[in-house]
């Protein structure tokens, strides 16, 4: 198997495993509902999945180490909400940037897990 193939089914295993989550916590019974959905709005649940998501789409296509990955993407979601202040029709909110680095730190975790665990089997094998 190619490094392309393996790194194509790498990225659609760790989505089915967010729409998965997603799926157990929205199906769940309704007291767990309650708990993991009951100070968030809707519009956080999107602001964390979608800089999660732009996160990890600009470290597989830059390459650029995860720190300055995480850092340009934040400084983008200040950038928005400064932008956003100054819009008629829109409102900047604290709330919003901070679900927005909650993302961006939920990939960074998953993705440094990820390398540790893979650092930790190759010397494993070699060993």
């Amino acid at each position: 198997m190619t490094y392309t193939a393996m790194k194509s089914r790498y990225h659609l295993s760790i989505l089915a495993i967010i729409v998965m989550l997603f799926f157990c916590f929205y199906f769940s019974s309704e007291d767990l509902r309650r708990i993991v959905f009951r100070s968030t709005e809707i519009d956080s649940i999107g602001h964390i999945i979608s800089f999660f998501c732009l996160t990890w789409v600009l470290q597989s296509i830059l390459k650029l180490p995860l720190f300055n990955t995480m850092l340009t993407v934040a400084f983008y979601g200040i950038l928005t909400e400064l932008g956003q202040y100054y819009l008629g029709f829109r409102s900047a909110q604290v709330s919003d940037f901070i679900s927005d680095l909650i993302g961006i730190a939920l990939f960074g975790v998953i993705r440094w897990a990820i390398l540790i665990y893979r650092n930790r089997s190759s010397n494993k094998s070699t060993s």
